[in-house]
């Protein structure tokens, strides 16, 4: 009996060491799955499966812009509701000419957004559609309970009379204050104050270390959400279309829906990391519109380098 249970007892040892071995091998191939897959869904974002003929591309980007063109009129107040966005669908004006983005703009003259103005910082974007539009002296006070995003878009139209915080303008020029999505949207108000007071040597280099820092989040964000479109678009913008890489603009093309539109999400999953929702709002399909027009009208070197 006492041999028996010596022999049971010294069993106990050896099956733990084997529970362990097989758990340590269970959590080493999920590991090395994990590992693999994200190494798939990097190269996968980084990298073309195939060749697109300079042909193909140009026919897939007239369809999807002319789609995209057609659900951003079919809701103008999605647009027009937004300052940012406004500035984008203007731009994309003055690059083609399309003459329904132009009675889009005329519409817009028109609208309650400009016609009606809610507070003195509103008559701020009647100048994204006429540069010399008066607009009031509006103090920082006026400015406190605006986003950052305002404050600093308004800033960029119209510095003579927007008068930002210092911190705030610190803020807006800082090369080094920000990271992440964050850049994106400093990013896109240092374009506009460009488009409407010129640039400088300082101005440049801030923009091109963002565009940098930029670009190489793009490298590790493989999901196709609003943010994704963001970086392609706003570099492209910012006038750095040799950091932009080709997959990055299929992908984005691949991922229009059938309506012309562009989701916020990717699959349910959005800019942030735990971020969840189906939201779907139109300023997705005015960035990518925005960068496909950038494309054919401002960067067609680009597409020539990149598509034969």
């Amino acid at each position: 009996m006492g041999s028996a249970g010596g022999k049971t007892m010294n069993s106990v040892p050896g099956a733990k060491r084997s529970g362990f071995r097989r758990l340590r091998t269970w959590l080493l191939s999920i590991l090395a799955l994990l590992i693999a897959g994200i190494a798939f869904l990097l190269v996968y974002n980084n990298f073309s499966l195939r060749s697109q003929s300079r042909a193909e591309f140009d026919a897939q980007l007239d369809r999807e812009l002319d789609k995209a063109i057609d659900w951003i009129l079919r809701d103008p107040r999605v647009s027009q509701q937004n300052p940012a966005v406004m500035y984008m669908v203007a731009d994309m004006e003055s690059m083609s000419h399309d003459p329904r983005l132009t009675k889009f703009l005329d519409d817009y003259r028109q609208s309650i957004f400009l016609l009606l103005p809610r507070s003195s910082i509103d008559f701020t974007w009647s100048r994204l559609v006429n540069p010399r539009a008066p607009v009031p002296a509006v103090s920082a006070r006026e400015l406190e309970h605006r986003s950052f995003e305002l404050r600093w878009d308004a800033y960029a139209i119209a510095p003579d009379k927007i008068q930002l915080a210092q911190e705030d303008r610190a803020d807006m020029f800082s090369a080094t204050k920000y990271v992440w999505g964050m850049r994106q949207h400093q990013l896109l108000a240092l374009v506009m104050y460009r488009h409407f007071n010129g640039s400088t040597p300082e101005l440049a280099q801030t923009m091109n270390y963002l565009s940098e820092k930029i670009v190489r989040d793009a490298h590790y964000d493989f999901r196709v959400s609003d943010s994704y479109i963001q970086r392609t678009t706003f570099v492209l913008a910012a006038g750095r279309p040799d950091l932009i890489r080709s997959r990055w603009v299929e992908r984005i093309m691949a991922n229009q829906n059938a309506d012309g539109s562009w989701s916020y999400c990717w699959y349910g999953w959005c800019r942030g990391v735990l971020e969840f929702n189906v939201y779907n709002p139109g300023h997705a399909t005015v960035q990518a519109a925005w960068a496909l027009t950038m494309l054919k009208y401002r960067y067609p070197q680009w597409v020539e380098e990149h598509f034969k």
